[in-house]
Parts: structure tokens; C-alpha cells; sequence
């Protein structure tokens, strides 16, 4: 299972999660918010990964003994081409671009899109795709 964990409370990575459910016709991506039960025991494993909302994650495997995540632009490398055949020159862009950009559009995401006082549900037909 691939999940991808965003910022539960930033607009944006909420319309991100909307757009990613459309474009993702094979259902490869399940997610679940950073400040989930979830993402609480993901860090707990793996105590190499800090904890962020200012970061995007992919866990591979989750809850499996292969268990991988990513970050930022890693993260971003695995999800994109996945969705547009086009995002494949993210392979050729330098990971620390790649990161650098991740990094200063969370400095301004919520200046630029809001922030939500608390984490929003999914409808109905988009909760089988996310973890609690």
C-alpha cells in the first residue's frame, strides 16, 4: 500500500489530495494526515523521519516489513510521474531543486491558500482511500 501524508489542517494539501483522487484512476495512493493515529506510529518506527507539516511524505509498503517512506522531493519523484507521464524530468531535476522548492512553497502555502482549524473528512465516497 502506497500512502501519502499531508498537512490535514492546510488547504491547499487538502485540494492537492482532491486532485491527486482524480487524476489517480488505479487508486495506487491512499492517505492519511500527518497529525493522524496513523503517521503517529509511522514516525514512532522509523525515528529517522522528523515529523513536519511542513513536509509531503510516501510511505511504500505501509505497515509491511519493507516498509519505505519518503520526503519532500523523494516523495515527489514517486507520486508525479505516476499521475502525468510528463513529471518523469523530475528524475533529471536535481533533488536538492526539487527540495528547495517543496520547502519554500510550504513556508508560504498558508499565507497563499488558508489553513483550516482542524482536519477535514473525506466524503464518503473518498474515505476507503484514507487511513485513520
Amino acid at each position: 500500500m502506497r500512502v501519502i501524508l499531508v498537512d490535514g489542517t492546510c488547504v491547499f494539501c487538502n485540494r492537492l489530495v482532491a486532485f491527486i483522487l482524480r487524476r489517480d484512476k488505479n487508486a495506487s495512493f491512499h492517505f492519511s494526515h500527518i497529525q493522524s493515529a496513523f503517521a503517529q506510529g509511522l514516525f514512532s518506527r522509523h525515528a529517522s523521519v522528523t515529523p513536519s507539516i511542513d513536509n509531503i511524505y510516501l510511505v511504500e509498503d505501509a505497515n509491511a516489513e519493507g516498509e519505505s517512506v519518503y520526503v519532500d522531493g523523494q516523495a515527489g519523484r514517486r507520486i508525479w510521474p505516476q499521475l502525468f507521464w510528463v513529471a518523469g524530468i523530475l528524475r533529471f531535476t536535481p533533488l536538492a531543486v526539487v527540495n528547495l522548492w517543496y520547502h519554500l512553497f510550504a513556508r508560504v502555502r498558508y499565507r497563499l491558500f488558508g489553513k483550516y482549524d482542524q482536519c477535514l473528512l473525506p466524503s464518503a465516497e473518498q474515505r476507503m482511500r484514507f487511513l485513520p
